[in-house]
């Protein structure tokens, strides 16, 4: 999300958490009534992670799915369900959360950043260039509810035999030709932090239709092989390999929230997309103002509007104006590629000499550096979002539109 500095009192911009209500208050209170906090004391057939779980698979149409503690802990299930480890690289997009990136770090893999376009997704165009032997996994980020341009990611990985797994942090519910995101690659990791979708405060959550992936996740979600592999909710027979992993289960006070939260999702999304539909017409076109691109319009998740604006000095004077009127507006992640981040930028792990870069049996010459993806820079610096809540009013909408034709109207004329 933006990190906003506001002039003035912004518009609440809030999606699930806005609804958070005695619904999910009192699914929590039956769970503390019960004293089974944790998702395998009691009948873990009917708590409410496992809950949570087969509902995920009947709202996103997949065959599997785990939840765990946070989003970052589903890319670290998901690159573990592929078996990324040392010595191996990842491609990841120039612009994403720092999370995307650390996941693979510290899966023991090397990032290797490719360009995006201007869907703010993986140029496809740049991206074979950047698959080699050591490639085991291409990292796609569904940015701000937007799907990356899917079809032709999908034909350079398969054309190289490099798996998918979508980043779907910011996009729950969003869609793809009619399919859910973070169903389409070989696993989809998603996030129930505070101002997703939908929210559990924390959470995430792994899909996939893959039984032999599921099974990898879930058993690295749960210390990886102390315990017999957790299995469509149940600890049971032994199905697959035991090898080291973490804790990184959700609880079922977790899960209580965020099965609630599930069956808000569509109309959370119905309420995105009427109010950005009521923002875009009231509108209209806006000379010098350049929208994000959509591969999939009809499935667009609507929590934002994103422009790129003629230069950078005019973007960070749109975005300040913005604000000036109440009407949230920043440059994404601060208009930067994340490995301009000092920790990826220096290679720096907490040990200060380990990590991926260092290891001597699978030596690397990769290195970061500015201008290392110069189309993604020029891109993202003259970028602005203004992002939209679900307890917009028709008033607030109307307040959103007026105001950036009016800053547009004084910056870009």
């Amino acid at each position: 999300m933006p990190n906003l500095d506001c002039d003035a009192v912004p518009l609440d911009f809030s999606k699930g958490s806005a609804w958070l209500g005695e619904e999910e208050a009192d699914a929590v209170r039956r769970v503390v009534e019960s004293r089974s906090l944790f998702r395998y004391k009691g009948d873990v057939a009917t708590g409410t992670v496992a809950d949570f779980e087969h509902a995920a698979c009947d709202a996103f149409g997949c065959r599997y799915a785990v939840a765990v503690a946070n989003g970052t802990a589903s890319l670290r299930c998901a690159l573990a369900a592929l078996g990324v480890g040392c010595g191996d690289e990842v491609v990841v997009p120039a612009f994403t959360f720092i999370a995307t990136a650390n996941a693979v770090i510290a899966a023991g893999a090397v990032p290797v950043f490719a360009e995006v376009d201007d869907t703010l997704g993986l140029d496809p165009s740049a991206l074979d260039d950047c698959i080699t032997d050591r490639t085991a996994a291409v990292i796609a980020v569904h940015l701000e509810n937007v799907a990356c341009d899917l079809d032709a990611i999908m034909a350079v990985t398969n054309a190289r035999g490099v798996p998918v797994i979508e980043d779907t942090a910011q996009a729950m519910g969003a869609t793809y030709r009619g399919q859910a995101l973070g169903t389409i690659g070989a696993l989809g990791a998603f996030s129930l932090q505070q101002e997703k979708n939908i929210t559990a405060g924390e959470g995430g959550l792994v899909v996939t239709n893959d039984e032999a992936l599921y099974l990898r996740a879930t058993r690295y979600s749960d210390q990886g092989g102390q315990f017999v592999t957790s299995y469509m909710s149940t600890r049971g027979d032994e199905l697959t390999e035991s090898f080291a992993g973490e804790n990184l289960r959700m609880g079922e006070l977790a899960g209580a929230v965020a099965g609630v939260q599930l069956g808000r999702l569509p109309a959370v999304l119905g309420a995105l997309r009427a109010n950005k539909s009521r923002i875009l017409d009231a509108l209209g076109d806006v000379p010098g103002l350049v929208r994000r691109r959509r591969p999939d319009p009809q499935g667009d998740g609507s929590s934002s509007i994103t422009w790129f604006l003629p230069d950078v000095t005019t973007a960070k004077k749109f975005a300040a104006a913005l604000r000036d009127e109440g009407v949230p507006c920043a440059q994404m992640y601060r208009g930067r590629p994340v490995y301009l981040t000092p920790s990826i930028l220096e290679r720096r792990t907490p040990s200060g000499r380990g990590g991926p870069w260092n290891c001597a049996e699978h030596p690397t010459d990769r290195t970061y550096f500015e201008g290392l993806c110069p189309q993604t820079e020029a891109l993202v610096a003259r970028s602005v979002i203004v992002p939209i809540g679900v307890a917009y009013s028709e008033a607030d909408c109307d307040h959103v539109a007026a105001s950036v034709r009016a800053v547009a109207d004084k910056l870009l004329t």
